[in-house]
């Protein structure tokens, strides 16, 4: 009885407008975003894009977010273990040649490249220069020389564009861990088991590493999960980070509103924004996407091609003055003719 009571308490009646209701109940919560502050604890205030920018982002589906940030746990005889995790910690993170190095001197006289290491940086990531100067003639096929603690780079030419060019290159290297996983940081849950965050989004390379846990290892990129997991993972990455970004505003909006935008969106197999590349600029009523942006493209279109508007939608009646079809305008009277004689006779 209980359960029914509740299933009654959130049914829908028939005509309720629940597109504008949802698109006020995240629109109006983002105009206050502006003018909230709020202090977040913890490395995500650090890296995490939050608050109204967060929510643009995510209804626009931008290609890769502003700060991608991966959630890596493991299983269950590794994530209780801090030795095991740090040890994994250290496989995930993404260790750049320009992390490692002071500064580049470049000859153009001898065609060299020497890379003055730094000493702490390389203490902290438990690397030697002999280390550091294979793995770069490994990736770089390129012959390397260690002295005094610094790398000497020589190179097979006298173009001062190539050497030039190919310390650039040599700088943007990857000499350990998952290349686009960032910079990862082992952290501690409450039930004390330990977990990874990272500063990138290269999820699916995470996922082949063992020890990982599969099934609750996450990313807040949302392209990065669909192109992994698929469509639905996608949807469901949608509304938890638009959930996830409001909470963390003090803003309480009603999961059926997000999860009726991130339908929206995701409903015909792709992602779609809410833009006028998106859902607003593909309706079918010329007159819905001309009230949105680019008006006067739309019209013209519509008159070259002579398209026909079926008047179905809100937008578009309420721009021609007609009843809108929700509420009682959703609703449909017919009578027979028999009846009507009868009305018109007195009957």
């Amino acid at each position: 009885m209980a359960m029914e009571k509740n299933a009654n308490k959130y049914k829908v009646n028939y005509g309720e407008p629940v597109g504008m209701l949802a698109a006020q109940s995240v629109g109006e919560p983002g105009t206050q975003m502006i003018l909230r502050t709020f202090h977040y604890a913890g490395i995500e205030a650090t890296i995490a894009t939050s608050g109204l920018p967060r929510i643009v982002e995510l209804v626009d589906v931008k290609k890769k977010p502003a700060t991608p940030i991966t959630y890596v746990y493991f299983n269950s005889d590794i994530e209780k273990n801090f030795e095991k995790s740090d040890a994994m910690s250290k496989k995930i993170s993404e260790i750049k040649v320009s992390s490692l190095v002071k500064r580049v001197v470049e000859n153009f006289s001898k065609s060299t490249v020497k890379l003055v290491l730094d000493k702490q940086a390389l203490a902290a990531e438990e690397l030697t220069p002999n280390q550091v100067a294979q793995k770069i003639a490994k990736l770089m096929s390129v012959e390397t020389e260690v002295n005094e603690g610094n790398i000497l780079i020589k190179l097979h030419t006298k173009s001062l564009k190539e050497i030039r060019v190919t310390g650039v290159r040599i700088m943007k290297k990857v000499i350990q861990g998952i290349e686009d996983a960032g910079k990862a940081l082992i952290q501690q849950s409450k039930d004390g088991s330990f977990y990874v965050i990272t500063a990138g989004s290269n999820i699916s390379e995470v996922m082949k590493l063992d020890g990982v846990d599969k099934s609750r290892t996450y990313t807040n990129d949302v392209f990065a999960m669909y192109k992994l997991f698929g469509i639905e993972a996608a949807r469901n990455t949608l509304a938890n980070e638009l959930r996830k970004t409001l909470e963390e505003q003090k803003i309480s909006v009603d999961d059926r509103h997000l999860l009726l935008v991130a339908d929206a969106m995701t409903y015909s197999g792709t992602i779609k924004g809410v833009g006028r590349h998106g859902l607003s600029g593909q309706k079918n009523s010329v007159f819905a996407r001309a009230a949105y942006e680019e008006t006067v493209k739309h019209l013209v279109n519509a008159a070259l091609f002579s398209e026909v508007d079926p008047m179905k939608g809100v937008t578009e009646n309420i721009l021609v003055g007609k009843q809108i079809p929700i509420g009682t305008g959703a609703v449909k009277l017919a009578i027979k003719k028999e009846d009507i004689k009868k009305v018109k006779s007195g009957e």
